[in-house]
């Protein structure tokens, strides 16, 4: 690691059981891309870069979308938490082609975004796309590893990132309740009692 990634580490934790547990897989899994989770929408009447701004913020907002995981022994791994954050929406022009071969083009980016994975220990391990089929209309790709969020998380990051959007579109300020990082929840790990647990369930 440079010394310029090591000025922009905002914090350094173990994983939770669950993330470990993902992570043995993820690097044994014999298909490629089989924790890569996709998540896709059409959106109309969209502001693009008040769109992108409030991924951008999003980011920022967020530790566990600035983390990496690096090991040297897979039995020890890290998640590493930048504190700055670059993540870039990738867009494409497709109104010049027909609605059946705009459709069989996005299904051919599923394909090929699943197959892409992620490398671990570089961050952001999401991927923003969108693609503009119409004049307002455009569909739009997130792909992000599993390690980063389950399935409630992202039903609630899409209603912040809406959030955000709409404040931007209005040139209105947004105030969001306070977040506790996701350090606070492996602290909170880590000092409890492993064993009464453990004989709790046996």
């Amino acid at each position: 690691m440079s010394s310029h990634d090591r000025k922009n580490i905002e914090d350094i934790y173990p994983l939770s059981p669950m993330q470990q547990g993902l992570l043995f897989h993820h690097l044994y899994a014999q298909e490629v891309g089989v924790y890569v989770v996709q998540i896709t929408c059409e959106l109309a009447k969209l502001n693009v870069s008040a769109f992108e701004q409030a991924w951008q913020n999003i980011v920022a907002r967020h530790s566990s979308l600035r983390t990496a995981f690096v090991w040297k022994d897979p039995s020890k791994p890290l998640q590493i938490v930048s504190r700055q954050l670059v993540v870039s929406l990738h867009r494409e022009d497709w109104r010049g082609l027909s609605r059946a071969t705009q459709n069989q083009q996005f299904d051919e980016r599923l394909a090929m975004d699943q197959q892409r994975s992620f490398s671990l220990n570089k961050a952001p391990l999401l991927r923003l796309a969108l693609f503009q089929i119409d004049d307002d209309a455009y569909k739009f790709l997130w792909s992000h590893h599993h390690l980063l969020l389950d399935g409630w998380s992202v039903a609630l990051l899409f209603r912040e990132v809406f959030a955000y959007y709409e404040a931007l579109c209005q040139a209105q300020p947004l105030e969001l309740r306070y977040v506790r990082p996701y350090r606070d929840y492996i602290a909170w790990l880590q000092q409890q009692d492993h064993s009464a647990a453990e004989a709790y369930w046996r």
